[in-house]
């Protein structure tokens, strides 16, 4: 995935710089995260294109599903899966428009040591499934909404920061008794 997204020259953008962008009337900000956290808040001017969706009975198909739903829910974890209309909503959002894909945290193609090959988050999957279906005009937001958030940029609603670094609907982190308070 990250030699192919290099290889097509896709960027990290600041958000400032998406906001020049989507301001130019040429992108398009695209909220990859679930439904339910775009409706809370997001940037003004984002449209949702989910790159998951909660598994239901309605569309869990197999074995496969029911287990790995079982299995994330063991964890305290909701369980999603691929969002079958993801590429064909992108393609009709990405209509003569670039796209500006985003997710909580964002991910980043720089190499690191922990992370020579990046670090890859939901944005960046999205990013490559839109480059192999022909998408051209594509885009990552650096540092996710949570870097949008940090520049001040113009959100619509109220955005909770104590999600950044969760996975999906993650169970919440462990807190631990301060010396004052009993076990």
């Amino acid at each position: 995935m990250w030699n192919d997204m290099n290889r097509a020259g896709v960027t990290s953008i600041s958000p400032q710089e998406a906001k020049e962008r989507v301001d130019s009337g040429e992108w398009v900000l695209v909220d990859i995260r679930e439904p339910e956290l775009y409706e809370k808040a997001h940037p003004t001017g984002a449209v949702s294109v989910p790159l998951f969706v909660k598994m239901t009975m309605e569309n869990v198909s197999g074995v496969g599903d029911i287990l790995k739903g079982a299995m994330l829910l063991s964890n305290g974890v909701t369980p999603v899966k691929g969002n079958p209309t993801f590429l064909e909503d992108l393609k009709k959002v990405a209509e003569a428009k670039g796209v500006i894909l985003y997710c909580e945290a964002g991910g980043t193609l720089k190499p690191t040591t922990n992370f020579p090959y990046g670090k890859q988050s939901r944005s960046l999957v999205g990013t490559s499934k839109a480059l192999d279906v022909g998408i051209e005009n594509v885009a990552h937001l650096d540092g996710g909404i949570y870097g949008w958030f940090n520049a001040e940029l113009p959100m619509d609603g109220e955005y909770d920061a104590s999600m950044v670094g969760r996975t999906p609907n993650a169970a919440l982190a462990a807190t631990y008794p301060t010396k004052d308070e009993p076990y």
